[in-house]
């Protein structure tokens, strides 16, 4: 079996780049054709519209969430390590320029909110789950709520927490969760 790309792939990767280099509001199939090295109407024949680019965009970025959370927990199994620490651990301290990417994906969806739904679905099933497994549910909450909380402070640019004080805050919640499993 060959690992040579499909098209969408191609056409999803060009637009990541876009969106990454210029925002999600300057993503247009143009630009997306120009950087895949198709023509439009190669864009066209897979993704109709911008809106239908962006929720495959969403739907990319939320599988490469969910599979990192599976690829952590078979991780941290394998090792004999806590669950959740090594997942927190792991969607901390993701990819940069997934993150990149995800976080203008999202800021479109700012515009177009149902883009959030298939997000806010999935990714709720894993944390409730990764939650109801945990030995205190309710530390748990609060550990992936941080996580999420300074993500989305990094989302929307706000400057009050500091990069030296995240990481001590992401230090303190994964000691947290690790010895809740002692």
């Amino acid at each position: 079996m060959s690992d040579k790309p499909t098209t969408k792939d191609l056409i999803l990767d060009a637009a990541e780049t876009v969106v990454a280099r210029e925002g999600a509001r300057h993503m247009t199939i143009e630009a997306v054709a120009a950087e895949a090295g198709i023509s439009k109407g190669g864009v066209l024949y897979h993704y109709p519209n911008k809106m239908a680019l962006l929720e495959a965009m969403v739907t990319r970025m939320v599988t490469g969430v969910r599979d990192d959370i599976h690829r952590a927990e078979a991780e941290a199994k394998a090792r004999g390590l806590p669950v959740l620490p090594h997942v927190i651990e792991t969607l901390f301290y993701r990819d940069a320029p997934k993150e990149q990417v995800g976080n203008a994906v999202l800021a479109a969806s700012a515009e177009q909110p149902h883009l959030l739904e298939v997000a806010g679905t999935v990714l709720a099933r894993e944390f409730q789950r990764l939650t109801d497994e945990s030995p205190d549910p309710v530390l748990a909450q609060i550990a992936l709520l941080t996580l999420d909380g300074l993500k989305l402070t990094a989302l929307l640019g706000l400057n009050h927490v500091f990069d030296n004080q995240i990481d001590a805050i992401m230090d303190r919640v994964i000691a947290m969760t690790r010895e809740m499993y002692q």
